[in-house]
């Protein structure tokens, strides 16, 4: 773990902080001169072909980088116009690791023949100033990403380029192959693996007389699918957004040896129906998906990108019982929730503790939703959003319902638990019935916690209970403890507007896309908060519902104080401001 020496400026603390929440992946590689020269070699003569690029471009991006204006999460960069940003030390190792992985390119090169143009020569400036060697920037995972961002740009890349730049664009391509080969075997992360078979496959089929980086991609790929991609076609790290990533590459990597007239591996083509099977029962009807355990909403597009192929799939079943998810369709009203504990090793490096957290939509509108992430957001950043009080769910004492402790393997802290998780599903009459509990606070607090959600078939009302209980068999030998404070949040989406009710435990929620308005209802004191929400590109200001409370470590769970239930109900037709 790092830690800032005394007396550290700010820069110093944030990348030490920076390093501690990376993992083994952030850490730079110690490379000998004996290993530089064996990574050196004959730079490619040709491509055969190149992948297709089907993840959509931030255009917004790429104008701002044309502008000369860079960012990644809390810092920005500005440069002359035509001047590029490598030179100058980057203020924070973060804005470092996101600019060398060249996702933005796409972004730039979006906007025609002088984006185009733009994205080839910023490309040729980093080759001149990184392009051999440099130790941040040749980490595995972020050699890997440039080199997939690389081939993914067609054509315009290298065809734009003058003999000179051409050969060093590809000398450095070559070397950045090798050294993915010859550091294969030392990289433990999966994530990581998963995007070096991506690199490897691609550039192996892609380059002539490469064959045994195709081959050494496709067998980690291999490797790598069968232990990440469940058998519900859902991610080992339950996260969707990777699910959706994943499919895109692997869509590329089947549909480039397919137009070489290449055997595409029979599991590239095995996965994909049940992934998108998956990916469409969390996709949402903006087009966007679930929010979950690292990931953020797609509002960029990627789902979509990454279903088109596969045509009008429409998996909306009840329960992912592997990915451990369940989902109620209730006409338009869609309700998750998490049904399972963090994800096995080493899949829970940037997994939540959000188990029994719930996000809810009507329609295209979301209400409920988690704070969420995106990959440009800080680590620190992302590491808040890992709380349980960042979810929509009960969060005891200020405490985690799953306890992180450090992977071995990747470095990163990962969540444990919460135990003895169990649930539930029944239809009553007109209304689903969900009932959840787990004992992620029983060891340090001696409690239970109990959720129930009552969702009317007609999508107009969810009805919920939270509660916290001591059992029964352990009540008589309890010691006296003072009361333990809760709280129930339900974080709302950044486009839904909030106006007071006519008491201290209602408020009104307008859904302006739709022009409908919900009335959430508490039976004890309520109250409006600032939130967060980073599920998209852009960080963006919200509130939260916030119902406090504080809990008898012996009481049962039947009534108040630990009993708490609260409603959310459509009001239609109306506006904010209605009678309730």
């Amino acid at each position: 773990m790092a830690h800032p020496p005394p007396g550290a400026t700010e820069r110093e603390t944030e990348d030490a902080l920076w390093l501690e929440l990376a993992g083994k992946a952030g850490v730079s590689p110690a490379a000998s001169p004996v290993y530089r020269m064996r990574i050196s070699g004959p730079a490619p003569t040709g491509l055969t072909a190149l992948p297709k690029d089907n993840r959509p471009p931030n255009r917004e991006r790429g104008e701002a980088i044309i502008n000369g204006k860079w960012r990644f999460g809390a810092h920005a960069v500005e440069t002359p116009p035509g001047h590029a940003p490598w030179g100058p030390p980057f203020p924070s190792f973060h804005f470092a690791d996101r600019i060398h992985r060249f996702h933005w390119l796409r972004d730039v090169a979006a906007h025609g023949a002088n984006g185009e143009a733009r994205a080839r020569s910023l490309t040729v400036a980093w080759v001149e100033s990184f392009g051999k060697w440099e130790s941040f920037a040749w980490r595995l995972g972020v050699t890997a990403d440039r080199v997939i961002n690389w081939m993914s740009a067609g054509p315009w890349l290298l065809g734009g380029l003058q003999s000179e730049a051409r050969t060093a664009v590809l000398d450095s391509l070559g070397r950045q192959l090798r050294h993915l080969q010859a550091s294969s075997i030392d990289e433990n992360d999966p994530s990581v693996r998963f995007r070096m078979g991506v690199a490897l496959a691609l550039a192996g089929a892609a380059i002539e007389d490469n064959q045994k980086a195709l081959d050494a991609g496709l067998q980690i790929l291999d490797a790598e699918c069968t232990a990440q991609i469940l058998a519900d076609g859902g991610h080992a790290n339950r996260n969707p957004e990777a699910l959706a990533e994943a499919l895109i590459d692997i869509q590329a990597v089947e549909e480039l040896l397919l137009r070489l007239g290449l055997v595409a591996p029979a599991f590239l083509t095995r996965l994909q129906p049940r992934m998108a099977a998956m990916l469409s029962f969390f996709q949402l009807s903006d087009g966007g998906i679930l929010q979950a355990h690292g990931g953020g909403d797609a509002s960029n597009g990627v789902a979509s990108a990454a279903l088109r192929p596969h045509g009008g799939v429409n998996s909306k079943f009840a329960f992912a019982r592997l990915s451990a998810w369940q989902r109620i369709q209730a006409e338009e009203l869609t309700v998750y929730v998490d049904a399972g504990e963090g994800p096995p090793r080493p899949h829970g490096g940037k997994a939540h503790a959000s188990a029994l957290a719930i996000t809810v939509d009507d329609g295209a509108d979301r209400i409920i939703t988690s704070c969420g992430a995106n990959p440009d957001l800080e680590p620190a950043l992302k590491d808040a959003a890992r709380r349980t009080a960042a979810h929509s769910v009960l969060s005891l004492n200020g405490e985690d319902s799953a306890v992180f402790t450090p992977d071995p393997v990747t470095g990163l802290r990962a969540p444990e638990g919460p135990a003895q998780l169990s649930i539930r599903r029944l239809e009553e009459g007109d209304q689903y019935l969900l009932e959840g509990q787990h004992g992620g606070w029983r060891v340090r607090h001696g409690l239970i916690y109990r959720r129930r959600l009552y969702v009317a078939k007609n999508g107009a009302r969810i009805t919920g209970e939270d509660s916290l209980s001591r059992p029964m068999s352990e009540t008589a030998s309890m010691p006296h403890t003072s009361l333990i404070p809760f709280e129930i949040r339900f974080h709302l989406h950044p486009d839904v507007q909030v106006a007071d009710g006519p008491d201290d435990r209602t408020v009104f929620l307008g859904l302006a896309r739709r022009q409908r308005v919900w009335r959430f209802r508490s039976e004890t004191l309520l109250s409006v908060e600032i939130s967060r929400y980073w599920g998209s590109e852009i960080a963006r200001k919200t509130r939260q519902l916030v119902i406090r409370g504080v809990a008898n470590p012996g009481a049962d769970g039947s009534q108040a104080p630990n009993r708490v239930r609260w409603a959310l109900s459509r009001i239609e037709p109306g506006v904010i401001g209605d009678s309730a």
